[in-house]
């Protein structure tokens, strides 16, 4: 059975990931983007494909249906953010790249994150910790025996 600190260590990092993930759209809109689009152009830059992912792997990484992927790629590409290329073995196929804008600003994006992430890591390993003191304040009054 978990703890009063197990549980107590579960809301509070739930909590610094919903504050990290409202940062994190924050972030995104001061640079014109949604948080899909910058999750979009994430996935594109991180496929680790050589020809670029297709728009079915970037739904398989943003977790969403292809057609949502779909629309999200038009509304980027019509944002000079992405595009599209045939493949050129098998024309049917299309490969999804970064335009060098897309390249700039999920740059700036990713540098502000990998630095949020740093300042956050310290805070974040105590949570994970089962064996971990509970973290100050975070102590339930009346929890039921």
């Amino acid at each position: 059975m978990p703890t009063d600190a197990e549980y107590q260590r579960l809301l509070a990092f739930r909590t610094r990931l919903r504050r990290f993930d409202q940062w994190s759209r924050q972030a995104a809109e001061q640079r014109g983007l949604t948080h899909a689009q910058h999750q979009l152009l994430l996935a594109v830059r991180g496929s680790g494909t050589g020809r670029g992912p297709t728009i079915g792997d970037v739904a398989d990484a943003l977790m969403v249906k292809h057609h949502t992927a779909t629309g999200l790629v038009d509304r980027t590409q019509e944002l000079g953010l992405v595009e599209r290329v045939r493949d050129a073995d098998d024309s049917r196929r299309v490969h999804l790249r970064l335009t060098r804008k897309g390249h700039r600003i999920l740059r700036e994006l990713t540098d502000v994150h990998l630095e949020e992430l740093r300042r956050l890591g310290p805070m974040l390993g105590p949570m994970l910790d089962p064996l971990a003191e509970p973290i100050p304040g975070s102590e339930q009054v009346g929890t039921p025996d």
